[in-house]
């Protein structure tokens, strides 16, 4: 009996080795020996909550602000009489004759511009020159003198049929400054003409009609900041008439660039800065500056220093009034923006898929909205060669997110305690609910299917709750230690985080994430997570 006893006993303690090994083999990394050094519960010294903490988290959009930076990317359209005279900025004093498309087709546009991906079209209906693309009462600087259909066409009008047959959504272009109209220059004349510009492209007989009752809608009026040298100091624009106009008309229409509701990101090169913040001072005038000469396009080029920060703690605790102010950045598809000469269409004027592709991850991906400038040629038609880099765009984007991967389970909580919660589901519904962290909650786990390389992360915000986190890191266990995939600063709208660009070495297979809030303006509230395999 003592012979069975003791071999019992042995057999028990190799059954009980071979457990705990197994276990040891399964078990996370101690995530107290990883995090010791490089991660606390102090908010990186700033406070979570208080009084100027609620002063930054009280300024939300509108509904408005919120409907425009979920489409994300969209299209600009230059097209108008520096098409045909090949310059990007007019005189005002062109023969309207120049403007004869042989084959303008707004359909071949919308086609190219919504099966690769665009949202919406902004088209200039009115550049520098005045030259108007549709039927205006106000000038004869317009398609009504070209010899284009008899003088019976009207560009604003086909598109807005384009737009509802493909269902993207429309915006005006219409330049404050206007090297044609006799009355510029005098205030009260001029801010009258420009109104009546404005209600006939906003009085519901341009844009598609989605809703059919008969009206057409216009989700955006795109002012430039250009403006003429010769006018008076004394010359004003009277942009609360305008954009109390704009509204009354068309309720949905955001005002943007010069207007109140979308600033321009403050360069023409498609820089976005990597803490884009929607929270700015009401006072900001990065967006104001007025360009007033056709070279003054090469200044634009690159983000002054003085601008780099347009909200952090430091820099709005400066100012009395905040706003919610997102950035757009726009950017051509090649140099310049009007079709222009055949300097200006080859491919070694274009940009390349790679720094477009960039520009995307950095601007949608970074609390930007992208607006790509893709303009027709004489003919009224995009070019094969700007389609063909614009499919090969599409396809690199969708390159990142051909292997969605499922998430099993979340838990949230800190390094004593992870929990799961139903209201976790909120993250990966779609919808625009999501989760608000608890006051001692700063660590979310994703849990998934299977073991991947991680390739692509998007993180969202429930901006109705304000854009709230300032740093967060993502890591995962490999081996015996975990490792940190990526560090960033905001999310807002979406954050996209590409691990091969963020990780230095080869990405490890896992099957967990750890997103870590390190700091953040009163709790986090994220609003969705999509994760894919590289």
């Amino acid at each position: 009996m003592k012979k069975k006893t003791v071999i019992a006993a042995i057999a028990a303690l190799l059954l009980l080795s071979v457990m705990l090994g197994v276990m040891s083999a399964c078990a996370l990394p101690d995530p107290h020996e990883s995090f010791a050094s490089g991660f606390g519960t102090d908010n990186n010294g700033y406070a979570k909550d208080g009084k100027e903490v609620e002063r930054l988290i009280s300024v939300v959009p509108s509904e408005r602000q919120l409907n425009y930076m979920e489409l994300e990317y969209y299209n600009f359209i230059h097209y108008g009489m520096n098409t045909y005279t090949k310059r990007e900025w007019g005189t005002g004093d062109e023969d309207p004759a120049l403007f004869a498309p042989t084959n303008l087709d707004t359909d071949q546009w919308c086609e190219v511009l919504a099966a690769t991906g665009s949202k919406g079209i902004i088209i200039t209906a009115k550049h520098h020159d005045g030259f108007c693309l549709w039927q205006t009462s106000t000038t004869t600087h317009s398609v009504a003198s070209s010899p284009w259909k008899d003088g019976k066409g009207d560009v604003i009008a086909d598109l807005s049929k384009s737009c509802e047959k493909y269902g993207l959504k429309m915006g005006i272009y219409l330049s404050p400054w206007d090297m044609n109209a006799e009355c510029y220059g005098d205030t009260e004349a001029y801010n009258e003409f420009y109104m009546t510009q404005l209600t006939e492209l906003l009085n519901g007989n341009y844009g598609p009609d989605f809703d059919g009752d008969g009206k057409g809608e216009i989700f955006c009026v795109w002012m430039d900041g250009a403006r003429g040298e010769e006018v008076s100091a004394d010359f004003e624009y009277h942009m609360d008439e305008w954009e109390e106009l704009i509204w009354t008309l068309q309720p949905d229409c955001v005002s943007a660039n010069l207007g109140s509701e979308v600033r321009w990101v403050g360069n023409e090169a498609g820089i976005a800065r990597e803490s884009e913040w929607s929270v700015v001072s009401r006072g900001n005038a990065a967006s104001q500056e007025f360009q007033e000469s056709e070279e003054d396009a090469d200044r634009l080029q690159s983000v002054s220093a003085e601008a780099q920060d347009m909200g952090s703690r430091e820099l709005l605790k400066k100012y009395r009034d905040l706003v919610w102010y997102p950035s757009e950045t726009d950017v051509s598809i090649r140099k310049g923006w009007f079709y222009g000469s055949s300097e200006y269409t080859s491919r070694l004027t274009m940009r390349k898929v790679d720094e477009l592709l960039n520009i995307y991850f950095t601007s949608v991906g970074g609390n930007s909205s992208l607006l790509l400038n893709v303009p027709p040629g004489p003919e009224g038609i995009i070019t094969d060669v700007y389609r063909e880099t614009l499919e090969e765009l599409t396809a690199a984007i969708k390159a990142t997110t051909a292997n969605p991967v499922e998430i099993t389970k979340a838990e949230v909580g800190d390094l004593e305690l992870m929990q799961e919660k139903e209201d976790l589901n909120k993250l990966f519904d779609g919808d625009r609910d999501g989760y608000t962290f608890e006051d001692n909650e700063y660590i979310l786990d994703l849990h998934l299917s299977k073991k991947i390389v991680p390739g692509r992360l998007d993180l969202r915000e429930d901006l109705r709750a304000s854009q709230r986190v300032e740093k967060f890191e993502v890591w995962c266990p490999s081996g015996s230690k975990w490792v940190k995939l990526a560090e960033s600063t905001i999310i807002g709208n979406r954050r996209i985080l590409i691990f091969e660009n963020t990780y230095e070495g080869e990405v490890p297979e896992t099957d967990l994430l750890r997103i870590i809030v390190k700091q953040s303006r009163s709790v986090p509230v994220l609003r969705s997570i999509e994760l894919y395999a590289a």
